[in-house]
């Protein structure tokens, strides 16, 4: 009797879902990879609504799994403070980096973008390599892999200061009503510059150059997920990859794939 009852108990594991709790995954109002759902604008207490690309990514690889999840979309410090202090299962979207990997467990990288540096219409610069940026006042939002991405590229430039902001909404208005100064510029990522100044009728800005290549994948905490769970995570966004679905999802929102 007890060795059937050790088979069932094992039987039961094996056939049970993921997790017997809900995960819970963070996000960040980062258009167009992430946003809020229609409705859902004022983020600031998080809400429980979110859309985007990574979002449909992360809730496909959730019923794959037979795993309950939620999505919060908060600002980005409270987002990663949240996912960093074991609070979140999960977070996205996150850059490949030495502090990253410290805390997370992070995914294949799915899809590529590009940093970009932006200016004033009224403003001659051009940007071709560092050293471009010597003297001038360059806002970035952070800390995030955005602003770690730029102090790698400028470590050898000198006299060069970073203002670090909340998000790219205030980052681009900040730009636009001339706050960096009369050479500054702002970085960010390229599809979410474009996507907002667009959304925000930020007319008088202009892309002056690209940084660097970056791409973005998700992470799932060292805390509170095991190995052996994320193992099972990444089996099946692979196997979502393989049968179409992550691509589907990329090509109808018209982003790179970075696999």
């Amino acid at each position: 009797m007890r060795m059937f009852l050790s088979i069932l108990l094992i039987w039961l594991a094996l056939a049970a879902p993921a997790s017997a709790a809900g995960w819970t995954f963070v996000t960040e109002d980062f258009p167009p990879f992430t946003y809020p759902a229609e409705g859902f604008s004022h983020i600031d207490a998080g809400v429980d609504q979110a859309s985007g690309p990574l979002v449909e990514i992360v809730q496909a690889v959730c019923e794959r799994l037979r795993q309950d999840c939620s999505i919060m979309v908060h600002p980005w410090r409270r987002a990663l403070r949240l996912a960093e202090q074991g609070e979140a299962d999960g977070i996205f979207t996150v850059v490949r980096s030495p502090q990253r990997e410290r805390e997370f467990h992070i995914t294949r990288m799915l899809v590529t973008s590009r940093y970009s540096i932006f200016a004033r219409d009224d403003s001659a610069f051009v940007y071709s390599q560092p050293r471009d940026l010597t003297g001038r006042m360059i806002g970035v939002y952070g800390p995030s892999g955005t602003s770690y991405v730029l102090a790698q590229r400028i470590k050898q430039v000198s006299n060069v200061q970073i203002h670090l902001t909340a998000n790219n909404r205030r980052l681009l208005r900040m730009l636009d009503s001339g706050r960096f100064g009369e050479g500054g510029v702002a970085v960010l990522n390229q599809d979410v510059a474009w996507h907002l100044i667009e959304e925000e009728q930020l007319v008088g800005l202009r892309e002056v150059g690209q940084l660097a290549a970056v791409s973005y994948g998700i992470g799932l905490s060292r805390k509170r997920v095991s190995e052996a769970q994320f193992q099972a995570f990444e089996r099946a966004l692979d196997g979502l990859i393989a049968d179409g679905t992550v691509p589907k999802i990329l090509r109808r929102h018209q982003l790179e794939a970075a696999y």
